[in-house]
């Protein structure tokens, strides 16, 4: 019988150093991006760390949330909501270990961020992502977001095409 996978909240110590290890080498062996890449998310969740501190020294302030998918204690899925003012969220850190995909990680994962979204009053989610990650796409068509940007960007040491995915919630 294969390990159940949970989700939880996050982070606990470690989560965000979790997240950037599984990004980095991740996006390094299936789509050869290079280190700019890691310092890139690295930013992000540097980011996001500073925006969770300072939430807890003024209450009632919420700068998003972190999920993580778990088997055997291992984190095998990663997504994050961060509230970029205005109504608007961002879908962060979606990633998905390579053993568990096709198991619906991914669609929950998802489904956890947008229920999440339309409890705190969000108004729009927003991503960024690059077209070589279609069953991301996928899942991101399923959830009701719409594409509205394409263009194409040399990053990360790969020529890419960078989409802009929105979803309106109210």
């Amino acid at each position: 019988m294969a390990p159940e996978i949970t989700v939880r909240t996050g982070p606990r110590p470690g989560d965000l150093g979790t997240v950037l290890a599984m990004h980095g080498r991740s996006y390094a062996r299936e789509h050869r991006f290079d280190e700019r890449f890691e310092a890139h998310v690295a930013r992000g969740l540097a980011d996001f760390a500073a925006a969770l501190g300072a939430a807890r020294d003024e209450p009632g302030t919420d700068p998003g949330r972190l999920w993580l998918a778990e088997r055997d204690g291992e984190v095998v899925g990663t997504v994050a909501l961060t509230d970029e003012g205005s109504g608007v969220a961002q879908l962060r850190w979606f990633l998905v270990d390579p053993g568990v995909r096709g198991r619906g990680v991914g669609r929950r994962l998802v489904r956890e961020l947008l229920d999440h979204a339309r409890e705190r009053g969000f108004q729009q989610v927003r991503l960024w992502t690059v077209g070589q990650l279609e069953a991301a796409a996928h899942l991101y068509l399923d959830a009701g977001f719409r594409c509205v940007e394409r263009r194409p960007v040399r990053q990360w040491g790969q020529q890419l095409e960078e989409l802009q995915y929105r979803l309106d919630l109210r």
